[in-house]
């Protein structure tokens, strides 16, 4: 099968953030929240180089490490227990890189204000998106049981109009030949479910719910 596929649309780092999420709600395992930090950092320092290394605007890869940070927050507070939390809590991967501590608010106010953008940029769209699937809620979680269905189908929309948009002005599209078969069948919210509870996720299931991501902003 063949798709109109940008395949740069979702960063790589974002792989091994989808995997430490699942390595939070992994209660088999012993958690130590100053490792579990440790590694979270280095996933963002990750995905700040390699979207410098895309060229994208440093505004632009703010927000994009801004999003992954408030995930990582919330998936720590949601996972661990005592001092565990307690400590992480006390210090946050946000006040640690960005000296606020209100992520919960302040990344569902800026993905809307990039929703309003006359022209929002698709990869930080995407990784938007990707936050929600992988369990973002923050304040969302007081606006009512639908709200971030609301906002990841703004998302969607946004994306979907943006690459129309791109392809009547002559931008190019990458036609990537992309071989789904049991994959087309899963949500990447199902993915991400299945994500949550399974212990030995592997890099296989990663790329192929971030394929399915893909393809799905894409219809």
């Amino acid at each position: 099968m063949t798709l109109n596929v940008d395949i740069d649309l979702l960063p790589v780092a974002l792989r091994d953030t989808a995997l430490t999420v699942a390595d939070f709600a992994d209660e088999s395992i012993e958690k130590s929240a100053d490792d579990l930090k440790t590694t979270c950092k280095a996933q963002i320092d990750a995905l700040t180089a390699e979207l410098k290394a895309r060229g994208y605007p440093q505004d632009v890869i703010e927000d994009a490490r801004y999003a992954q940070c408030a995930l990582l927050d919330e998936a720590a507070l949601n996972s661990l227990r005592g001092d565990e939390r307690e400590d992480w809590e006390r210090r946050p991967l946000q006040l640690e890189k960005f000296e606020t501590n209100d992520a919960g608010e302040e990344l569902v106010r800026r993905i809307r204000e990039r929703l309003r953008d006359p022209r929002p940029v698709l990869a930080l769209l995407a990784i938007f998106g990707a936050v929600l699937d992988l369990g973002f809620t923050g304040r969302l979680a007081l606006e009512g049981d639908d709200a971030k269905i609301r906002l990841r189908r703004a998302i969607d929309a946004q994306l979907r109009v943006e690459q129309r948009q791109q392809k009547d002005d002559g931008s190019v599209i990458v036609k990537a030949p992309i071989m789904r078969a049991w994959t087309q069948r899963i949500s990447p919210l199902a993915g991400i479910a299945v994500a949550c509870v399974v212990v030995g996720l592997i890099w296989f299931g990663i790329n192929a719910w971030l394929d399915a991501s893909v393809a799905r902003m894409t219809q």
